[in-house]
C-alpha cells in the first residue's frame, strides 16, 4: 500500500473518531445532562386536556313549565394551529360534512389562534358522518366528535325579549374581567334577556378529559376524565299562559290600530311598536311582559345567519331585538298622578279646588297660550283626572314651579320619588333609567347654545301633562301605578321567582322581597284613585273601553294617555290597576305613534282583564 494510500485512510479514521467523539457527548448532554428537560418537554408534548360541556340551567314559568332546555348534539371541532396545515384531513372533511374547501380554511382562519384552540365547524352532524369520524379518527389529527348543548325554545317566540338568546363568546368578552378564566372560545354564554343577567347561574361546571396523543396528535388513551355539572335551573314569575294571551292581544290592537285614521292629518296610524307590563302590586313580580315586534330566539341557535342579522337590524323592520316595556318614550297624561299628588302634597291645591278650564290658557302670558283637547269648565281634581283636563295640570304645574321660585324643583322631586329617572332594577339587561329634565339638565345639554339653557315656567308647566323633556318606560309607570295601588310601598319588578340546581333544591329564593314604604299622604293617594277610578266610569276618558266590563264588581282605577312627539304621530298609553280596594294586577299599555289612549291602548287592558277575571 502506498503511503498516500495510508495516510489517507488515517485521516478517514480521524475524522470518523472525531464524528463519532461528538455524537457521543451530544448524547451524553441530551441524556444525562439535558434529560429531566426533555422528558418534561415531552411529557407536554404527548399528554393534551380538553373541556367538555356542561349543559345551560332550564328555564321553567311560575306553573312548572319547562320554556327553554338544553339538547346535547354531536359537533365536529377542530384545532386550527394542526388542521389548517394539514391539506389531506380538510379534504376528508369537506367531503364528509358537506362543506366546501374553502368554508373551511375561512372559519378556521377567522378564528383568532391567540384566544380559540378549537373551532366548530359543524353542528347536528348525521349518524353516517359522525360513524365515519368516529371510525376514522386515527387519521384525522386535530379533529374531534363533541357533545355541545344547544338551546331549545319550547314556545316559539313567547317572551323572546325576556328569555333572550345565547351565542358565541367573542374575544372582547374573553379578556374582559367579568368572564375571566373559566371562558375559552367557542363557549356559549347569554346574549340578551335573562340568559345574559343570569349568565352566572345558568352555566354550568364543564367537564375535563386529560389524555395521551402521539407526535401525529392522535389520541393513544384517556388519562383523567371529570364529569360537567348542568347548571342552575330559573322559575320565573311569569305565567307563560297570560304571556300568550298578552301578546296576542298586543299583536291584534296593533294591526287593528294600523286601520284607524289620525283625524287631524287624515293618515293612517303607523303603530311600529308597543309593550304592555302585567305587575303583581303585592310583591313587584311581572306575570307577563311583552313587546312588538318580537323575533325568534331560535334564529340565533348555532350561529344566525347574515340574513336575519340584517332583518332584525333593519329600521324598517322597526327593531324587533328592542324590548320597548324597558325603552323610554314621552309618557303623556299618564304622569298626571304624581303631578296631582305634588300639588296636593306641597298644597298647590287641595281636595276641594275647582279650576276652571275654558280650553285655553294664558298663565304664561297670552304670547304663550296653552290649550285643552277640551273645554271642561270648573273641575276639581277628581273631575280634572275623569277628564285629562291639561288646564287644571297645567296650573298645577305652575303652583309648584311658582313655590319657593323654583328653587327645589318640586315636580322634579315627586317624580323621583315615584321612581322616574332611574332603572327600576328589574333583572334584565339594557333597561333604560328614562329622563327626568332639570335645571343642571338643561344647561349641560344646551351648553353650546346658552340662550336655551335657560329654565323657564313652561317647562315646569310642560312636564306636569307629560310633555317635554320627560321620558318614562312602561315598566316605570307600571312601577309607578304599583306605587298608588300600595299606598306608597314600593317593589323592585322581577322576574325570577326562584332558582335551585340541577337536582331540585332552592339555591336562591326569591319569594320575600324587600319593599320601600315611601311614606306618602295615604288621603291624597286615595284622592287620586277615585279620580282614576272616574276615568274608566261613565263620561270618562277609558270609559269606552270598559264599557259591558262589570266595574260594580271589579272596579278599575286606570289613566290615559297620549304624548305629542315631535316629527311623529302621537304615542298612547293607558296605565290601571284593579280591583281597586284589594289590587291584584298593575297592567300598562304603551302603543308608538296610534293616537288616543283610550280608544286605541284602554282596550287591550280591558281585554287582559277580562281574561284575567274570567269574565266572558
Amino acid at each position: 500500500m502506498s503511503s498516500n494510500i495510508r495516510i489517507r485512510f488515517r485521516i478517514i479514521i480521524y475524522l470518523l473518531a472525531v464524528v463519532l467523539m461528538v455524537l457521543i457527548l451530544r448524547l451524553f448532554f441530551m441524556q444525562v445532562m439535558s434529560g429531566e428537560l426533555y422528558a418534561e418537554l415531552a411529557s407536554e408534548s404527548i399528554v393534551r386536556e380538553k373541556t367538555i360541556a356542561a349543559p345551560r340551567g332550564n328555564i321553567y314559568d311560575r306553573n312548572g313549565k319547562l320554556l327553554v332546555e338544553s339538547v346535547p348534539v354531536s359537533a365536529v371541532a377542530v384545532e386550527p394551529n394542526i388542521v389548517s396545515k394539514n391539506e389531506e384531513v380538510i379534504d376528508t372533511l369537506s367531503s364528509c360534512l358537506d362543506m366546501s374547501v374553502e368554508d373551511i380554511k375561512e372559519k378556521i382562519n377567522q378564528s383568532n389562534l391567540s384566544y380559540i384552540d378549537r373551532v366548530i365547524l359543524k353542528i347536528d352532524i348525521d349518524t353516517a358522518d359522525l360513524i365515519y369520524l368516529k371510525e376514522n379518527s386515527s387519521t384525522l389529527p386535530g379533529v374531534e366528535v363533541i357533545d355541545v348543548y344547544l338551546r331549545k325554545y319550547n314556545y316559539n317566540f313567547l317572551a323572546s325579549h325576556l328569555l333572550g338568546y345565547t351565542g358565541e363568546i367573542d374575544e372582547e368578552r374573553l379578556k374582559s374581567k367579568e368572564y375571566g378564566d373559566d371562558y375559552e372560545g367557542g363557549d356559549q354564554i347569554g346574549l340578551s334577556g335573562l340568559e345574559e343577567t343570569y349568565e352566572s347561574m345558568l352555566r354550568g361546571k364543564k367537564g375535563k378529559k386529560i389524555y395521551e396523543v402521539d407526535p401525529l396528535e392522535r389520541p393513544v388513551s384517556v388519562l383523567e376524565e371529570t364529569d360537567p355539572i348542568c347548571g342552575n335551573n330559573l322559575y320565573l314569575t311569569i305565567d307563560i299562559d297570560l304571556q300568550r294571551v298578552v301578546e296576542e292581544i298586543l299583536y291584534q290592537s296593533i294591526l287593528a290600530a294600523r286601520l284607524k285614521k289620525d283625524r287631524d292629518t287624515d293618515q293612517y296610524y303607523k303603530v311600529p311598536g308597543g309593550a304592555v307590563v302585567v305587575l303583581d302590586p303585592a310583591n313587584g313580580q311581572i306575570l307577563a311582559m311583552a313587546s312588538y315586534p318580537t323575533f325568534k330566539p331560535e334564529l340565533f341557535i348555532g350561529g344566525i345567519s347574515y340574513a336575519d342579522w340584517d332583518y332584525l337590524n333593519d329600521p324598517q323592520n322597526y327593531y324587533p331585538l328592542n324590548n320597548r316595556a324597558v325603552n323610554a318614550f314621552p309618557p303623556g297624561s299618564v304622569i298626571k298622578i304624581v303631578t296631582g299628588y305634588a300639588g296636593l302634597n306641597e298644597g298647590v291645591i287641595s281636595e276641594g279646588t275647582k279650576l276652571n278650564c275654558a280650553g285655553v290658557w294664558l298663565g304664561l302670558g297670552e304670547d304663550y297660550p296653552k290649550s285643552c283637547w277640551s273645554v271642561h269648565g270648573s273641575l276639581d281634581v277628581r273631575g280634572a283626572f275623569k277628564n285629562s283636563c291639561d288646564i287644571f295640570f297645567y296650573q298645577v304645574g305652575y303652583g309648584l314651579f311658582k313655590k319657593y321660585d323654583n328653587i327645589q324643583e318640586l315636580l322634579q322631586q315627586y317624580l323621583r320619588t315615584f321612581s322616574f329617572g332611574e332603572k327600576t332594577g328589574v333583572d334584565l339587561p339594557y333597561e333604560d333609567q328614562g329622563l327626568v329634565s332639570d335645571k343642571e339638565w338643561k344647561e349641560d345639554y344646551f351648553k353650546s347654545r346658552p340662550e336655551y339653557s335657560v329654565w323657564f315656567p313652561g317647562d315646569t308647566v310642560n312636564m306636569a301633562i307629560g310633555q317635554g323633556d320627560l321620558l318614562a318606560t312602561p315598566l316605570q309607570m307600571a312601577q309607578a301605578f304599583l306605587i298608588v295601588a300600595n299606598r306608597g310601598v314600593k317593589f323592585t319588578p322581577h322576574l325570577v321567582k326562584e332558582i335551585r340546581d340541577s337536582y331540585g333544591d332552592l339555591f336562591v329564593e326569591n319569594s320575600t322581597v324587600e319593599y320601600q314604604d315611601l311614606k306618602l299622604n295615604e288621603h291624597f293617594l286615595e284622592i287620586i284613585e277615585d279620580g282614576l277610578v272616574q276615568v274608566v266610569g261613565t263620561g270618562g276618558t277609558a270609559a269606552g273601553a270598559f264599557t259591558g266590563f262589570p266595574l260594580n264588581e271589579i272596579p278599575v282605577a286606570g289613566k290615559t294617555g297620549t304624548a305629542e312627539f315631535y316629527g311623529r304621530q302621537d304615542y298612547a298609553w293607558f296605565a290601571s290597576y284593579a280591583p281597586v280596594g284589594n289590587p291584584e294586577y298593575v297592567i300598562v299599555a304603551m302603543l308608538e305613534e296610534a293616537g288616543s289612549g283610550g280608544s286605541n291602548v284602554a282596550p287591550i287592558a280591558e281585554e287582559i282583564y277580562r281574561y284575567l277575571f274570567n269574565i266572558e
